[in-house]
């Protein structure tokens, strides 16, 4: 008897806005800043300080600490070494991965930590890619004298892209062991928020063609609108509108890209009020109409969602 094994259909798309390694000198320090994507940043050579939400992160060498979107955080070189690192800006659309990666402010990952997985040996691959596209003879954007703007091939790209998400799979691993941290048990998430803020979830996404009410359902929990905000974000990363939309935007593309249903029948399943306006907010997540997404050739999947 022959026997098929099938995965899962994929949908998600990463979204990079920033990867780069750089070099600062001592005593370099950088203003108190947020970002809407999540950050991941290695110490590579001597070390730092973060300051995030009011509270002192010591960066060694080997270290890696993730960012969850939205935080406050400052960074500073206090010793009279340099300081290298390595930094990428990202958002995937991943729903579990937003789940893990929103469940504190930041986790650090200590180096002795790190050197158990293959971060030491994907980091340094990385780097050698960027390093190639620097040793072409092509000209470069530097819109500053420290800054080298790369403009990578197809193929360079996607191996970048393949890099970022091995990375984040290590990374995702050991934030699954409580070991892999400090303790840090005052930012994790409770079992009473973990199970609201799942509660929620369901509810949101009973019926994707009903638009569900927040205040609906905070009142059906016996919470109140921003308690129900605060505890779903803590949980997810986002806010409900953004969890909605993103399952919708995640639904949509695979829709599109798996059946042959017409557009105005999958805005109809997506609970929109018109084919016109899913249209404009597909165009918004992605920079395309729904059918280019759906005749876009198979590489096109990586850059869809635009900067």
């Amino acid at each position: 008897m022959d026997t098929i094994f099938l995965f899962q259909n994929i949908a998600n798309t990463l979204q990079i806005t920033g990867c780069h390694f750089g070099v600062k000198p001592a005593k370099w320090s950088y203003h108190k800043h947020h970002h809407p994507f999540y950050e991941l940043i290695c110490c590579m050579e001597g070390g730092a300080v973060q300051e995030i939400n009011g509270e002192r992160v010591d960066l060694k060498q080997g270290d890696w600490i993730v960012l969850k979107s939205g935080v406050s955080h400052t960074i500073a070189n206090h010793s009279t070494t340099h300081y290298a690192f390595f930094n990428i800006h990202f958002d995937l659309d991943d729903l579990n991965v937003r789940s893990r990666l929103g469940a504190a402010p930041f986790r650090l990952i200590q180096a002795a930590d790190a050197e158990r997985t293959q971060l030491p040996q994907l980091l340094p691959e990385l780097e050698k890619l960027m390093q190639q596209e620097l040793a072409s003879d092509k000209p470069m954007d530097m819109p500053s004298p420290e800054v080298v703007q790369l403009s990578l091939p197809l193929h360079q790209r996607l191996a970048m892209q393949a890099y970022v998400l091995l990375i984040l799979q290590e990374i995702l691993v050991l934030l699954e062991n409580p070991s892999a941290a400090e303790d840090q048990s005052r930012h994790l998430v409770s079992a009473y928020e973990a199970d609201m803020a799942h509660a929620i979830e369901e509810r949101l996404t009973a019926d994707f063609s009903v638009n569900p009410s927040v205040t609906d359902i905070a009142a059906e929990l016996n919470m109140s609108r921003s308690q129900l905000s605060k505890i779903f974000a803590k949980v997810y990363g986002v806010s409900p509108r953004q969890y909605i939309s993103r399952r919708k935007w995640a639904k949509a593309k695979e829709l599109l890209v798996t059946s042959n249903l017409t557009v105005y029948a999958i805005a109809e399943q997506l609970g929109f009020s018109s084919v016109n306006h899913f249209s404009r907010q597909f165009r918004r997540w992605t920079g395309l109409s729904p059918n280019q997404y759906r005749h876009l050739p198979p590489q096109g999947e990586t850059d869809d969602a635009g900067p």
